[in-house]
């Protein structure tokens, strides 16, 4: 549900979460025009965006064996602002889709204004490449499937 974003400001690295919306090789991120991020990604540089799914909690006999069941994708590319309002509009709509499905203009909120999407900047990064890793299983610390070893091994959902 949640994209981290990283680019490097004034030679230092910088990190912040957004709500993001994929489609098709490009991620989407919104906000305010006064945000320094969407602000150095207006300009095409280098950004990583991470996004991961904590699925289950494992819990095992022996402390280094603790571990998650998750997916995660990490994603490399460059940014451009969107300032056709159309654009903007359709990809605000699918964001709020994403989030809040069934949720429809005018029924349950009103339709953002042109002046709302002019006054906001919505970036597209276009993804130049990215990898995916996961988890999924049960406890694989040595001991776990053993009954007469002290503890306790589990699956705990999230």
């Amino acid at each position: 549900m949640v994209a981290h974003v990283a680019c490097v400001e004034d030679g230092e690295p910088r990190l912040i979460p957004f709500l993001y919306h994929y489609e098709s090789g490009h991620i989407y991120l919104h906000g305010s025009p006064g945000n320094a991020t969407l602000r150095q990604l207006r300009d095409g540089r280098s950004v990583a965006i991470a996004v991961t799914e904590l699925v289950d909690l494992i819990a095992s006999k022996t402390a280094p064996d603790h571990s998650a069941n998750y997916r995660s994708v990490v994603a490399y590319g460059r940014g451009r602002l969107i300032e056709d309002v159309s654009e903007k509009r359709r990809l605000l709509d699918a964001m709020i889709d994403r989030y809040f499905p069934g949720r429809r203009t005018p029924a349950d909120y009103a339709p953002a204004a042109d002046t709302d999407l002019t006054r906001m900047d919505l970036i597209d990064v276009t993804i130049d490449e990215a990898s995916a890793k996961m988890r999924q299983g049960g406890p694989m610390g040595p001991h776990d499937t053993e009954d007469d070893f002290p503890g306790s091994a589990f699956i705990q959902p999230v």
